[in-house]
């Protein structure tokens, strides 16, 4: 499992863990369970409740599209997040898309 930040600063960070979590798993479970129990398994367990609270809130009044479509985000947001876990990268608690590979090298870039 990801360890929230060992140095104990509480910075709010999830560092890589032995063994890394499969993005694959993390996106096969925020599209099939929810839209957030993949979140969960990373350590973002906070953003994980609230996409299932807003999957679960939004799934009868739509007829399930709009829930599709929050799945759909979740599952490609929790590939990267694993994905930046597995290449030994610390992620947020909260952060969506924001430590994709090509999103580092733009920063670095400028």
């Amino acid at each position: 499992m990801s360890e929230l930040n060992p140095s104990g600063g509480g910075s709010g960070m999830i560092y890589p863990g032995t063994p890394p979590k499969d993005p694959i798993l993390v996106l096969v479970l925020n599209l099939l369970v929810c839209g957030g129990a993949g979140y969960i398994i990373l350590g973002q367990k906070m953003k994980g409740i609230i996409a299932i609270v807003i999957w679960v809130a939004v799934a009868i009044p739509t007829c399930g599209v709009v829930s599709l479509l929050l799945a759909l985000a979740a599952a490609i947001d929790g590939y990267l997040q694993a994905q930046q876990l597995r290449l030994g990268h610390p992620i947020g608690r909260v952060d969506v898309l924001q430590r994709s590979s090509l999103i580092r090298k733009l920063k670095a870039e400028s």
